[in-house]
Formats: structure tokens, C-alpha cells, sequence
């Protein structure tokens, strides 16, 4: 082995030859544990990087230095939308009032410096909904801490992510791992938090939930663990081919001990592209990470040239794989410290800690940068990382207070491999995909790329279909006509050189056809979204440019269309201009102005300063609309308007009384309100669900040729992980004034059902489809099921076979879903498709 140097200094060694540097090589260490074998390297490529993977062989003299910026942040903070989110409530046992609002924690966070943070509160999405989310100084992301066991953290979800329960006799991961599936179909990031409490002890090694696949960070250094266990979890999964980047966590609930345990207490630096929402969660896909004790330091970073031409084409998190047999002479690595004075730098490679550190460095200035050479012995797969060390106080709250170094930075690996990149082998395995052919047909994105959250509209012998695709750290909206054969044409861009826009949804009648979606035209400190419209008279061969429809200083989000006389656009979204979020209708071109359709009844109430969890904000989210006889409207949304404490899970009592009376989650209903035709005013909202002891979220509404309105909405226990969502619809024949007590469809109890849409079919009747996790090798499939004139529903139909197929959307007996079938890896392959098939 070739001894390590200084950049400056060149092929000078670093010991005894430069005054008070210290170098320490373990005896009979490599730089790497793996060996190529005798030859040179004719070619290298990094893979996993954010966007797609590079191809499988690219020559490695074309790699070029990665281009981007690292932001500092957060991925795992609390506050009072935890029932356990402050001191006070996790002390009594959730009696006393909350001490620890949303605006004081993004505070902390703004005051610390960090460019990014998410509130991650356990199994709870509301506090994305909560009116003081927002900040115009740090990029707020959407996430919440998952699962009841083990946890994960979500980030870049669009609403929470339900933990469902295992069939009788499944391996003890398959919800977990289903999961992570549903994750990935949002293009979002799934991190294992505290993994000594959830997938590892020293103990008992790891359990059955360490099989999970996809994992794209795992914490390292949380603080209210034991930071060492968790190194020793990462490498042991990295030693069997999982590939993921680390996270730091301040876990923080408690603004007591903001002194100590902040928001970025520790930090997590994440190398990003762009300083956005998606560049930090593409970042974070691609394992570009690396930690810190804190904003100031230590920062480390770990860079490789693998073809020895002076270029470091691949840092932490990167998978470089090398072709031909053996690394150039000049390959190497580069370790970067800042703030480093007074610390221990090792380097690692596999196995890791357990085989001591290939290198030593005592950095004696505050930023320092060394080189190693890259000497692959040993294997065809292997890593290397960076950690700094230094004595003082713990490193965590379980950690061993007497070890004289405690851990305070680290890097991601850098992963090596001949040949391939290296594939996980999991204590359990997966069972083995279905690989029975569909009837789905592609209609927008590549191999490598995620496209995803389509809509689709039928009119006559022409099908038109959008959808976001995520590229270039941008999100966009898309367009594409299928002929008559089903043939997709080209790709059309309608959202412009936005980089912001999401949630599409289609009408089109004859040649008109109309899109909408959500879009912060690039703006995101803060967030606010508005409801854009792009309009076509030519079948979609062309479109206008957008306009923007909602009016409103909040943020409007999540829109649904459909058509009044078949000319009119109808657009309904969610908006919080109000302080709650509301729904807003208009017709456009029609209305002067949107109306709020769901205010009537609904109390708010900015609380007391002495309880943060006072605040009465119910929230109408996720709203769905459909027309009868071309004028009459009907809009369906889901409400906590009706919970004890809307948006709060867990409960205050009142003063001197036990905990008890509270939700968790919240029990939304759904609830409709009606506008008989242009020109008259809306109704007050009326219940659809009907219900009290149910969360039921996310409808859909349609009517079928004889003029009855079906709502269908997916509906879970008041329990917040390890039950099964299912499928329940509802009927009116009065318009929408009442509603039919629930029936359940195709249910199957040891199934999780979800995100169900409902559309007549070309013969008039209602077909309903979802996305379901019953199929014998967990992944999840697209079922559909029919209504009949009786008002039976048939019995469910498995429409997809291959892959994960998810987020389906219906119309005129065609349904589009989002798939993975195109993915060639079982990890670090963000491929997401749209596929359609025709159901009737």
C-alpha cells in the first residue's frame, strides 16, 4: 500500500515526515478489503446518482466532478402534533398542555441556520396542515416518522403513510417492506430511525425487520440512542450488499433541552444538485449524505478517483463499479475535515470497525485534506467511509459515556464493485415476483426515471393521460394522447420551465381538453402553491399557457376537475388562506371568484399561548368532484371537523381528569357539498361517511347513466399502525343530499386497500379501482371491482401483475397506474412508470 499524503505536499508521506502529524495504518490493513485480480480497469461508472442511474459501463475519462452544494439540515424533528411531541406531555403521560408548537420548532430550526428541516411527528401527517408551516427561511420538507415498529422516517410523502398488518403467517417485515414500496411510488425517502431500536441489538443481531429492501438512509447518529450500535447495524448491512447513505437525527421533542439536543443537533449535510424540495430528497435517494455533532462541525466529506486521472468523479453514497480487473495505479481517495482541530479522523473500509481503520489522521489545523490511494484487495464488492471522533460528552443518550472518543461525524461509503454493482442478500428473502404477463401497455417515462400520480381522460376514441415527471431535481407536469390503438404519442411539457408543479388532473370532451395542477413556480421559502390551468382546442396537440385559477395568499393544493356542459371547467382544491385549509370551487369563465364550499360549520380557533396544542384548525383536504346532467356538481372531500381535537393526535384532558376522549389519527369523514347549477350557491356540507370511529380519507366520486352518485373512500381504525385500510363506498339518488349507509368492497381483512377511484364505464355502470396488498409475493397490485344495478359490488379482479403498481386513476373504463416493473434492481433504482390497460 502506497502511503496516504496531503493535497500540497505531493508523494509526500503523512507521518513522521511533517512536524506533530500523526498517522496510524493498522498493521497488515489495505485501503480496500476486495481485489480485482491482475489487469487494468478499461472503464467505471457511478451509479445512484440523483435523477437515474448512470448507463451500466461508462468509461470512466468521461466521469466528471459532481456538480451541486451541501445544504445543512435535519431528517428527524417533533413537535406538539406528536402526542409525546413536547416535555410537559411526554412527562404526564399526555395530560398536561403542549409547550412546543409547529412556528416555535421551524424557529429553532431558522435559528440554527439550517437550510432544510421536516416535522417528522409519529404516524401523523397533520402537521403539514398546521397554518404555521411555513417559513421563508428554511426549505420546509414534508415527512412524518412511520410505522409503529420499527419506525421510519418518510420525507417528500404527500399524506401519511399507514402501517398496515401482517397476514397470519407472513415473514414479520412484509409491512414494512410494503411500505417502503408505497414510498417509493411517491418518489419519497424512507430512513430506518434508531435501527438499535427497531432492526438491531448487539445482543441479539439483527432481526427480521433488517431484511427490509430499499432503505435509502439509515440513522447513525441520533441522539437519543446509542450512535456506535447504529454504525455497527450500517456496516453490517452494508457487508452484505445494502447500499444506503447515513442520516443524523436530533429526535427532538423537547425545547428544554434546545441547548443541547436542536434542531440540526446533529446536522445532516446532504449533497444536492439544487437548492430545492426535490434536489435535497434526490440527494437523500442517492445516499449523498454525511453527518455532524452539530451545524458547525465536524464536516467531513469523502471523494474517489477510481480511473486515476485527477478527476473525483464519485463521493459518499456513490456506487462506482469498475470493469476490467483491477484499479489504476493513481486511484484514490480524498477525505476532506473541516473544523476538524482537536479530533481524530479514521478512515474504513470493509468489513469496517471490526477490522480497524486503514488510516489515522489527527488533523492539527481546523480544515485539512488528505489522499489515499485506492488499492482494491480482497472481493468484487467493498466500501470505504470516513468517521471523526473526539472525547468529551456522550454521543448519544445511550451511549457508552466511558469510550474516551465519541463519535462526531461521518461520511457515507463510497461503494466499489467489479463487474456489477453489488445486490443484497436479506436473512429472509422476498418471495419471488409474479412474472405472469399483464395487459398493461407503457404510456409515459423511461427506465431509471420516476414518473408517477397520473390522471386520464377518455373522450371518444382518444385517451389523454398526464402526469408528473420527476427529472433534473424539477417536478413537471406531462401530457400524452394515446390514438385509438393506444399508441402514445410525444411527451408534451405543460407546466412550463417550472420546476414546482404536481398533482395533475384531465377533463377533455371532443377536441377541448383541460389540465390543472398545483405549482410554487420554483418559489418554496415558503410554500405556496397555486392552481394553474392549461387549456387545448386541438385534441392536445397543442396547449395555452397556463393561467392561474386560485386567487388565495395561502397554499392551494391538491385540485380536481370536471366538466359543467361539458365546456365549463368546475376546478376544486384545497386552500389555507382562511388559516384552516378549505375547499375552494370554481367554474372558470363562468364564476367572477372561487367559493369557499366548506366553511359552513366548521369552528376555528387560534388557542392560548399556554398550550400549543389548543388551536382548532380543521382541515377539508383532497377534494374530488363530479357532474350530472351537466350542470349539477357534486364535490366530496375528506374532514376532521368533527374530531375532539382536529389535527392533535393523543388528547388534552381537562385539567385534573385522565387522558382519554382524543384520536390517533384523527377521525376524518367525508362530507359533500352540492351546486344544483351555475348560478346558484352551494350547499352546506352534508355527511357521505357517516361515521365516528373511523379515519376515512381520500375519496372519489362519480356518477353512473342512471344519475347515482357513488363515493368511494378508503377507510382505517382509529388506530394509527398495524391495521389494514379498506374500501368502503357510499350511494345518493337524490343528488347528493343523502347518502346510503357504507358498504365495504371486496374486502379482505388481511389486505391493505387503498387510494380507490371510481368512474363510469362506457356501458354506464361504476367501476371502481384501488391499489391492494394481497397478492402472494406482497407486491402491490391494481384491483378493480363493479357495480351493479342492485347495488352489489362484484368481487375483486387483479388487473396488474408485475412489479408494484400503484396511485390508479380511472376514466371511461381505462385505468393508468404507476409501476416499478421497469426496474432492474432491488434497491437504488428510482424507476417509476405509467402504464394503462383497458378494463371495459
Amino acid at each position: 500500500m502506497h502511503a496516504p499524503t496531503r493535497t500540497g505536499v505531493p508523494n509526500q508521506p503523512l507521518g513522521g515526515h511533517l512536524p506533530r502529524r500523526k498517522l496510524l495504518v493498522a498493521a497488515g490493513a489495505a485501503v480496500a478489503a476486495a481485489t480485482i485480480g491482475a489487469g487494468v480497469a478499461d472503464a467505471a461508472t457511478v451509479t445512484g446518482r440523483p435523477g437515474r442511474p448512470a448507463p451500466a459501463a461508462v468509461p470512466a475519462r468521461r466521469a466528471k466532478a459532481p456538480k451541486g452544494r451541501w445544504l445543512a439540515g435535519d431528517t428527524h424533528v417533533h413537535d406538539d402534533h406528536s402526542s409525546d411531541g413536547s416535555g410537559p406531555r411526554q412527562t404526564s403521560k399526555q395530560t398536561l398542555p403542549g409547550n412546543l408548537p409547529v412556528g416555535d420548532q421551524i424557529a429553532q430550526g431558522e435559528k440554527v441556520g439550517l437550510d432544510f428541516m421536516p416535522l417528522t411527528d409519529h404516524r401523523t401527517y397533520d402537521q403539514v396542515w398546521d397554518p404555521q408551516w411555513t417559513s421563508s427561511k428554511l426549505l420546509l420538507l414534508p415527512g412524518e416518522e412511520a410505522n409503529g415498529s420499527p419506525h421510519a422516517i418518510v420525507l417528500g410523502n404527500v399524506d401519511v403513510v399507514v402501517d398496515g398488518a401482517n397476514p397470519p403467517g407472513s415473514a414479520a417485515y412484509r409491512h414494512v417492506q410494503q411500505s417502503v414500496w408505497d414510498v417509493h411510488a411517491q418518489n419519497a425517502v424512507w430512513s430506518q430511525a434508531h435501527p438499535d431500536d427497531g432492526e438491531y441489538t448487539r445482543a441479539g443481531g439483527v432481526n427480521a425487520n433488517a431484511s427490509v429492501l430499499g432503505s435509502d438512509l439509515v440513522e447513525v447518529l441520533n441522539v437519543a440512542s446509542d450512535p456506535d450500535v447504529e454504525m455497527e447495524y450500517a456496516e453490517n448491512r452494508w457487508n452484505r450488499g445494502f447500499r444506503f447513505g447515513v442520516a443524523a437525527a436530533s429526535d427532538c421533542h423537547f425545547r428544554e433541552l434546545w441547548d443541547v439536543d436542536s434542531p440540526g443537533e446533529p446536522t445532516t449535510r446532504v449533497f444536492a444538485a439544487e437548492r430545492s424540495v426535490r434536489g435535497i430528497l434526490d440527494g437523500f435517494r442517492a445516499g449523498r449524505t454525511t453527518v455532524s455533532q452539530n451545524i458547525t462541525g465536524p464536516f467531513v466529506t469523502l471523494e474517489a478517483d477510481a480511473d486515476g486521472d485527477g478527476v473525483y468523479e464519485a463521493i459518499g453514497g456513490d456506487e462506482v463499479v469498475v470493469t476490467g480487473r483491477k484499479l489504476p495505479r493513481k486511484a484514490g481517495l480524498r477525505v476532506k475535515v473541516r473544523s476538524g482541530k482537536g479530533t481524530t479522523v479514521h478512515v474504513y473500509a470493509a468489513p469496517g470497525r471490526s477490522a480497524g481503520p486503514v488510516a489515522t489522521f489527527v488533523p492539527r489545523t481546523g480544515n485539512e485534506t488528505y489522499d489515499l490511494p485506492l488499492d482494491m484487495k480482497g472481493g468484487d464488492h467493498t466500501w470505504y467511509r470516513v468517521e471523526v471522533r473526539s472525547p468529551g460528552s456522550a454521543s448519544g443518550s445511550e451511549a457508552d459515556p466511558t469510550l474516551p472518543d465519541q463519535l462526531r461525524a461521518a461520511t457515507s461509503p463510497v461503494f466499489l464493485s467489479v463487474g456489477a454493482p453489488a445486490e443484497p442478500l436479506s436473512e429472509i428473502p422476498l418471495p419471488d415476483a409474479d412474472t405472469t404477463a399483464d395487459h398493461g401497455a407503457l404510456v409515459i417515462g423511461e427506465q431509471g426515471g420516476f414518473t408517477g400520480f397520473a390522471d386520464v381522460a377518455v373522450a371518444g376514441d382518444v385517451t389523454h393521460v398526464v402526469a408528473e415527471v420527476h427529472e433534473g431535481q424539477a417536478t413537471r407536469i406531462v401530457h400524452v394522447r394515446l390514438d385509438r390503438k393506444g399508441r402514445p404519442g410525444k411527451a408534451r411539457t405543460l407546466s412550463g420551465d417550472s420546476t414546482t408543479a404536481r398533482f395533475p388532473r384531465i377533463a377533455a370532451h371532443g377536441d377541448d381538453v383541460w389540465v390543472v395542477w398545483q405549482d410554487e413556480r420554483g418559489k418554496e421559502q415558503p410554500h405556496r402553491p397555486a392552481v394553474l390551468m392549461a387549456t387545448s382546442g386541438n385534441g392536445g396537440s397543442s396547449f395555452k399557457s397556463p393561467q392561474k385559477v386560485s386567487k388565495g395568499k395561502g397554499r392551494a393544493v391538491n385540485p380536481a376537475l370536471a366538466l359543467i356542459e361539458d365546456k365549463h371547467p368546475l376546478v376544486v382544491w384545497s386552500d389555507n388562506s382562511g388559516g384552516a385549509f378549505d375547499v375552494y370551487a370554481q367554474i372558470v369563465g363562468v364564476d367572477k371568484a372561487a367559493v369557499n364550499i366548506s366553511a359552513a360549520g366548521k369552528a376555528t380557533s387560534p388557542g392560548t399561548p399556554a398550550d400549543a396544542r389548543s388551536p382548532r384548525y380543521p382541515a377539508s383536504l383532497f377534494p374530488a368532484v363530479t357532474v350530472t346532467g351537466g350542470k349539477h356538481a357534486v364535490v366530496t372531500w375528506q374532514d376532521d371537523r368533527n374530531d375532539p381535537d382536529p389535527l392533535w393526535t393523543g388528547h388534552t384532558p381537562p385539567a385534573g381528569q385522565p387522558a382519554g376522549g382524543g384520536t390517533d389519527p384523527d377521525s376524518w369523514q367525508i362530507l359533500a357539498a352540492v351546486r344544483t347549477a351555475p348560478g346558484r350557491s352551494w350547499g352546506t356540507p352534508v355527511a357521505v361517511s357517516a361515521v365516528t370511529d373511523r379515519a376515512d380519507r381520500h375519496p372519489s366520486v362519480a356518477v353512473d347513466a342512471h344519475g347515482t352518485l357513488v363515493a368511494i373512500w378508503e377507510s382505517g381504525a382509529l388506530q394509527s399502525s398495524g391495521a389494514n385500510l379498506q374500501v368502503r363506498t357510499s350511494t345518493s339518488t337524490d343528488g347528493g343530499a343523502t347518502w346510503s349507509p357504507y358498504r365495504q368492497v371486496a374486502h379482505d381483512p388481511d389486505a391493505m386497500s387503498q387510494r380507490a377511484r371510481v368512474a363510469q364505464d362506457p356501458d354506464g355502470r361504476i367501476r371502481a379501482v384501488w391499489y391492494d396488498s394481497r397478492s402472494a409475493d406482497w407486491r402491490w397490485k391494481v384491483l378493480t371491482a363493479t357495480l351493479d344495478a342492485t347495488g352489489t359490488w362484484s368481487d375483486a379482479r387483479q388487473v396488474t401483475t408485475l412489479g408494484n403498481n400503484t396511485w390508479p386513476a380511472l376514466h371511461g373504463g381505462t385505468v393508468v397506474f404507476t409501476t416499478d416493473r421497469g426496474a432492474t434492481r432491488t434497491q437504488r433504482d428510482v424507476t417509476q412508470q405509467i402504464y394503462r390497460t383497458r378494463l371495459a
